[in-house]
């Protein structure tokens, strides 16, 4: 029988959430998502991507339709690497 998280848990997951510390980034921030992710939501993503740009730091999302959490298609991956290789160019 499934067994929700108790309020240690929660409290842990929050700990370990990168949204829990969004007020300590200051570095630009490329955000890949896989929107067939089953394991991280893209919906944290997401939401981790606007708060980013709410504190004005330097944003970009990327966004793979048919990919999960690998973004391991060729054509997906290919452009993921593009897009990295673009973000270091602009940013280190």
């Amino acid at each position: 029988k499934y067994r929700g998280p108790d309020r240690e848990e929660l409290g842990a997951m929050w700990d370990a959430s990168p949204i829990a510390h969004i007020k300590n980034v200051k570095a630009p921030t490329l955000v890949a998502l896989g929107m067939s992710d089953r394991r991280v939501p893209p919906s944290q993503g997401l939401e981790y991507y606007h708060s980013l740009r709410s504190k004005r730091i330097a944003t970009k999302l990327l966004v793979y339709e048919h990919d999960d959490h690998a973004i391991d298609r060729v054509v997906s991956e290919a452009d993921h690497w593009i897009n990295i290789k673009r973000w270091f160019d602009e940013h280190l």
